[in-house]
């Protein structure tokens, strides 16, 4: 069984077949999907999806993206939400330097509060990292703001998953240092993403897999849209690359989900 730690089911690109994406999903033997939101306009929906279908759940989050459009108020909304039990996590948050850099001290600040809320809920925090290529900025200021917000007074252990990892080179470390979990995807399939090598030490119970969908559709069929079912490709490439059937590949990333997630299991899991 498996567990999609990161899919966006709620977007409108599954208007036309949600019901068939998660029918594929359960019988390629996905047993949970988890939902991050950009907003608080997705939470609602992620939320509206979740009642839907058993083992789908929802995130609260404002993602680093949509922080410049923030309304006053929305990071308290976004804390309202987290005592709901549909919600597993805070996220996707976190920091975005590829798009802009004119909003990155808003969106440093919110990363901040958003961890501070992680740890007042006791629950974990998804992480979106996302840089020029060849600069570590975007990494260092999120492990930066990590240990910052880990060494305060207040709440529980700060705990979640860097989502979509692919490095840069010792970010791997310093995630496995915080206590904190990788999330791979689509971008392990994919020729020249460099994951595999930035993954090659990171041990099996500090993973767990996602797909990201609609987006970062694996190998073979990158440049579509990407759905939860594919969550196996991910688990399959990530089998042969340490040498192992798949089973244990979705035994330990399914416990591992569970555990960071506080997932009730579900019958077959």
């Amino acid at each position: 069984m498996l567990v999609d730690t990161h899919a966006h089911l709620y977007l409108a690109a599954f208007d036309a077949d949600r019901d068939a994406a998660v029918d594929r999903a359960r019988l390629a033997g996905v047993t949970r999907i988890l939902m991050p939101p950009t907003d608080v306009a997705s939470v609602h929906a992620a939320l509206d999806v979740a009642d839907r279908y058993d083992g789908v759940f929802a995130m609260a989050a404002v993602h680093p993206t949509s922080v410049a459009e923030m309304a006053d108020g929305d990071l308290a909304r976004i804390e309202a939400f987290l005592v709901d039990p549909r919600v597993v996590a805070v996220g996707e948050t976190g920091l975005d330097y590829y798009w802009s850099r004119d909003a990155a001290d808003a969106q440093r600040a919110s990363f901040r509060v958003h961890a501070q809320m992680a740890r007042r809920a006791d629950l974990p925090l998804v992480i979106h990292n996302r840089d020029v290529k060849g600069s570590a900025e975007c990494a260092e200021d999120l492990v930066a703001i990590v240990r910052d917000v880990a060494a305060e007074a207040e709440g529980a252990p700060l705990r979640g998953v860097f989502h979509c990892f692919g490095g840069p080179p010792g970010l791997a470390a310093d995630v496995l240092a915080l206590g904190f979990h990788l999330g791979l995807g689509g971008t392990l399939t994919y020729k020249k993403g460099g994951v595999p090598e930035a993954i090659a030490d990171v041990p099996l119970d500090r993973i767990v897999l996602e797909t990201d969908a609609p987006y970062l559709s694996p190998s073979p069929h990158r440049g579509e849209r990407n759905e939860p079912a594919r969550v196996r490709l991910v688990a399959e490439r990530l089998a042969a690359l340490r040498g192992v059937e798949l089973g244990e590949i979705a035994a330990a990333t399914t416990e591992t989900a569970e555990r960071l997630f506080r997932l009730p299991r579900t019958e077959g899991a």
